[in-house]
Order: C-alpha cells, then structure tokens, then sequence
C-alpha cells in the first residue's frame, strides 16, 4: 500500500494563467514513459478539453470544481471509467471556477488521442469498449461498508464508501487480488496515526493491504476504483 497526501505532490502549469492546466503528479509522473503506476491531479480551467481517447485503462474522480463529462454531469465525487482506446468526453468545465479529477492509472501512457483524427487507430486496436460514469449518491450510507456504484463486463469496479468516526474502511468483501485506488473526497482516513485528509490518494495490489485504515476525527467519503484482473 502507498499513501500519498496532496502536500506531496509535484506541480507543473499549461497554457495561458486561467486558461490553461496544472498537472500534479501523486505517483509516477504525468509525463512518464517506464512501466509503473501514473496517478495526477488535473485542475483544469480551459473551457473544454475535446472527445479523446487513450491506450490505457483508466478512473477518473473529480475533486472539485464542476462542468461535464461527455453528457454527465461533473462534480466532486463523481466517478468516471473508461477502456483502453474507448473515447470519451469533450470534458468542459465550469465558467470562473473550473474542475479538479484525478487521473488514475496502473500502466502509463502519455498524449491524447483526439477524435476524430483518431478514430482508424480506435477502431483497429478497441477491445470492448465499456465506461461508466457514477456518483456517491444517496445509496452511499454511513455505516453500511462499501456500496458498488458501477461497473463493466471485465470486472473493472467503482465503490462509495461513507465512514463514520474511528470507523474501518472495510473492503474485506470487494473482489480479492484486483488492484487499485482509495481517493478520500472528505474527512480524513489514518493510516498507522499519519492523516490523510480530503485528496489523499492511497494505491494498493488488493484490498486486504488497506484493512488497517479508518476513519478520522469528521469521519470520511471515500472513493475505490478497482481495476479489471490483468488479461
């Protein structure tokens, strides 16, 4: 298990001051090439990033902020899914205030793949194409453990998890030997008395190497994306 706290991270700036982008990387880099985890934060305040598409398997959590996701709504503790080479979006945000996501990966790929210049290499290389787009919503209760919000065909998963004070984020019963994230989206988890408070990021290989962790002094919302099992 990782933990990373948004202190943590490294900051780079594109494009024109409130028009532009700035890329915090948690794990890995945004830039990265090698093999390994790439997780970073997009705070976005361009009006519109376009339909695109890339080679890897990827999560999406919003922050902060609001705008859109291709159709659906954006806003903090949405949740959103999409297949390697399946293209989604145009992701647009709100006027003046703009839209934090995180970007979750477990292989790194770097660029954009805009449609539809890209739309031959999607279709030679797309396998079945799924995504999904939820939110912790009313079904997500205090006390009740994780609930699944969405899913696909080749068991790439996404939970809520709402935790009360010193209570355990229980994932005992989620699909063992999947790997993927927690995102705490409000209050604070602690891991062995280190807070991770709202923007933490925690990566795991299975979900029984974040059994220790609990909720803080306000409690916690959390986020967990489960990546498909490796083909």
């Amino acid at each position: 298990m990782r933990a990373i706290t948004p202190d943590q991270t490294d900051s780079a700036t594109y494009g024109p001051d409130g028009a532009g982008y700035v890329m915090s990387d948690y794990l890995g880099a945004h830039t990265a090439k090698e093999p390994g985890e790439q997780a970073y934060l997009v705070e976005q305040l361009a009006p519109e990033l376009r339909a695109h598409f890339h080679e890897v398997d990827q999560f999406q959590v919003v922050l902060a902020g609001g705008g859109s996701i291709g159709r659906e709504d954006a806003a903090p503790g949405v949740v959103h899914y999409t297949d390697a080479y399946t293209s989604y979006g145009p992701i647009r945000s709100e006027p003046g205030v703009g839209i934090s996501y995180l970007t979750l990966r477990r292989d790194p790929t770097t660029g954009i793949n805009y449609m539809p210049e890209e739309r031959e290499k999607r279709r030679r290389l797309a396998g079945r194409g799924e995504h999904f787009t939820v939110v912790l919503d009313g079904r997500v209760v205090t006390g009740a453990g994780p609930v699944e919000l969405g899913g696909t065909g080749r068991g790439a998963r996404a939970y809520g998890v709402r935790l009360a004070v010193g209570e355990r984020l229980g994932l005992g019963d989620l699909p063992a030997g999947q790997a993927g994230y927690a995102v705490v989206l409000a209050g604070a988890l602690v891991a062995a008395e280190r807070p991770l408070p709202a923007g933490s990021l925690v990566s795991f290989e299975d979900v029984a190497e974040v059994t220790g962790l609990a909720a803080g002094p306000e409690g916690a919302e959390v986020a967990v994306a489960l990546f498909a099992p490796s083909r």
